[in-house]
C-alpha cells in the first residue's frame, strides 16, 4: 500500500489521530464533539459508531452487513471487515491493477545511489565529499551536529555545526546531521556529492536495506533532498575517519543551552 495509507493505519492502531477525545486530554480543545453527530469523538466513533461511517460500511462490498456498534476495539472491527470482503472477478482484477498503479506511483523517484565500503575509491562523478557526525546527550535529549565538505584532493573547504533539542536517540541525531548536511549542500549549489557517516544503521536505512520507525520522517526528507543532486552516493566510514566532525559535534553539544520552558 502507499506510504500515506500505512501512516494512517499506524496512527489508528497507536491512538495517534487528533480526534476530539485526544485533543481534550491534551488540553487543546475544551469539548470532544463529532462534527457530524455532536457525540463525543473517539477513533472508534470516527470509524464505526458515527452514523456517517455506518452508512459507508453498509455500502461496502462485503458478504454480510457489519454491526458497527458491537465492536469495542478498532482492530477487531477492521479484522472482521477484511474477512468479509467480496468482489466479482472483473472488479477484483480492476482493483488489483489500480492498487498496483497506486503502489508504483507512491514509490519515491530517487537518483541512483550506492553504498561504497571503506577502502574502495570514491565513485566517478562524486566531486565533493561531505562527512557528517553527531553527539547526543541522553539526559538532556540534546544533540550536537557537525558536517564538513572536502574536495577531490581531500582538502576541507567548508564546515558547520548546529544543535537540536528533543532528540530521542543517537541514531536520530545522526539522521539530523545527514539531513542538515544535505540541506547545506543544496544551499551551496553542490550537485555531485558523496555523503559519509559513521552510522551503518543510518546508511542502511537510506538505502532501504533496513527500517527504523524513529527515522521515518528524516529518511523521507533525505530521499526528497537527494532528487536535487545530479550524482549522489552514501557511504559508511569508521569513526576514525570522521575525527574532525566528531570533535565539532561534541563541541556544539557542550555549548547547548537547554530551554527551561
Amino acid at each position: 500500500m502507499s506510504p500515506k495509507q500505512k501512516l494512517l493505519l499506524w496512527k489508528i492502531l497507536h491512538g495517534a489521530l487528533p480526534v476530539g477525545d485526544i485533543l481534550v486530554a491534551r488540553n487543546i480543545i475544551p469539548i470532544s464533539k463529532c462534527i457530524r453527530c455532536e457525540e463525543p469523538e473517539s477513533i472508534l466513533h470516527l470509524f464505526y459508531q458515527c452514523p456517517y461511517p455506518q452508512k459507508i460500511w453498509e455500502l461496502a462490498p462485503i458478504t454480510r452487513s457489519i454491526d458497527c456498534m458491537q465492536y469495542l476495539r478498532l482492530k477487531q472491527g477492521g479484522s472482521w471487515a477484511l474477512r468479509q470482503r467480496s468482489f466479482p472477478q472483473s472488479e477484483t482484477i480492476n482493483k488489483s491493477i489500480c492498487n498496483a498503479k497506486e503502489w508504483r506511483d507512491a514509490q519515491p523517484i530517487l537518483p541512483s545511489k550506492e553504498i561504497v565500503t571503506q577502502g574502495l575509491r570514491t565513485p566517478p562523478g562524486c566531486e565533493t565529499i561531505c562527512r557528517s557526525d553527531a553527539a547526543w546527550k541522553k539526559e538532556d535529549k540534546a544533540a550536537g551536529l557537525a558536517w564538513a565538505f572536502y574536495d577531490n584532493r581531500n582538502e576541507r573547504f567548508y564546515s558547520h555545526t548546529d544543535t537540536y533539542a528533543l532528540v530521542i536517540s543517537s541514531l536520530v541525531a545522526e539522521g539530523l546531521a545527514m539531513r542538515s548536511a544535505m540541506e547545506c549542500a543544496v544551499n551551496l549549489q553542490l550537485r555531485n556529492m558523496m555523503f559519509e557517516s559513521d552510522s551503518l544503521q543510518l546508511v542502511s536505512a537510506i538505502e532501504g536495506k533496513s527500517s527504523f520507525s524513529d527515522l521515518h520522517g528524516i529518511i523521507s526528507d533525505i530521499h526528497l533532498l537527494a532528487s536535487y543532486f545530479d550524482v549522489i552516493c552514501f557511504r559508511f566510514r569508521h569513526r576514525e575517519n570522521l575525527v574532525w566532525e566528531d570533535g565539532l559535534a561534541k563541541q556544539a553539544l557542550r555549548g547547548f543551552v537547554p530551554n527551561p520552558f
